[in-house]
């Protein structure tokens, strides 16, 4: 996708759900699992998330794929608010 193509939905979306995949599963483990591994798991996915975050923000600007990037970095700026407890 060149520069001057408009925002395109799918991509837009993709880039936004992508990074709370591992959260995502980490959440359905940890409260199905006994005892302490569904807690490991769960931090573990906590921690997973905003560096998948990270690695797929590298990966559209090298692509130059511009509706991920403003996807994924609408997902870094919710797990911001939602860390620093304002949302």
């Amino acid at each position: 996708m060149s520069d001057r193509e408009p925002l395109h939905l799918w991509p837009l979306a993709k880039g936004f759900v992508i990074p709370f995949i591992p959260l995502i599963l980490g959440i359905l483990y940890a409260v199905n699992a006994r005892g302490r591994t569904g807690l490991e798991v769960f931090v573990f996915s906590l921690f997973a998330t905003p560096l998948l975050a990270i690695g797929l923000l590298v990966y559209e600007v090298f692509n130059k794929q511009r509706s991920m990037i403003y996807g994924t970095i609408a997902a870094i700026l919710v797990m911001m608010l939602i860390v620093s407890g304002d949302l």
